[in-house]
């Protein structure tokens, strides 16, 4: 075999290859960005709720449960439901944030806890965020909406409609007349309460008594 075909033959070797590693490249990037889509799109689904007029929307993520007024007796309780569960440290209120393993939802391990625990002081809520990823900035719903009433009413209709819809007042804001919060279940109850009093026409606003982030993480 002469050199100028000792060098062919290594240049198509050397060519083949690059080809071949080039597609195992690309198959695996594909993948990769397949999962990720997949996992985005299974993690987060998106609701919406009414600051005044104005629609917003969040997003849920089911990995992450907000636990509310929390005590070493809950910590046991919220291992119990979920012993994969994972606390992070936050520092935000008195509040414990917890991320749980990818084949348990929210939902369900609050679900668990409510059921287990009836009288439990501790309260729950799924995390939702301001924007379709995690780097959204956190809320949840530890209950409670507030309630704005046309501020004409005098006191009789005020509590004429409060009666109708068999609502209890936890108490009277001052930022405005016949403004009110509301006692309801923590949760996506309160997020589904707020909607369907301001979706009613009834009410100048309704929202939820959102429990917030205080920075971006």
């Amino acid at each position: 075999m002469n050199k100028s075909s000792i060098s062919a033959a290594s240049v198509m070797i050397m060519l083949l290859a690059g080809i071949f590693n080039l597609n195992a490249a690309q198959a695996m990037g594909s993948k990769s960005t397949d999962i990720s889509n997949s996992e985005e799109l299974t993690v987060q689904q998106p609701y919406v709720w009414y600051d005044g007029d104005r629609e917003r929307t969040v997003w849920l993520n089911p990995q992450l449960v907000v636990e509310f007024n929390p005590s070493e007796e809950s910590r046991s309780a919220f291992k119990t439901a979920n012993s994969s569960a994972e606390e992070i440290p936050f520092k935000q209120g008195s509040i414990r944030l917890w991320k749980l393993s990818k084949n348990v939802t929210a939902r369900t391990t609050i679900q668990s806890l409510k059921s287990m625990h009836a009288n439990a002081k501790s309260r729950y809520s799924p995390v939702l965020q301001d924007g379709p990823s995690n780097s959204g900035r956190m809320r949840a719903l530890p209950g409670n909406i507030i309630i704005h009433l046309d501020p004409s009413w005098e006191q009789v209709a005020v509590d004429t409609w409060l009666e109708k819809n068999k609502l209890v007042v936890v108490r009277k804001l001052n930022i405005g007349p016949n403004i009110f919060v509301i006692k309801t279940d923590s949760g996506l109850a309160s997020l589904e309460i707020a909607n369907k009093f301001h979706e009613s026409g009834e009410v100048v606003a309704a929202y939820p008594d959102w429990w917030t982030e205080v920075a971006t993480r």
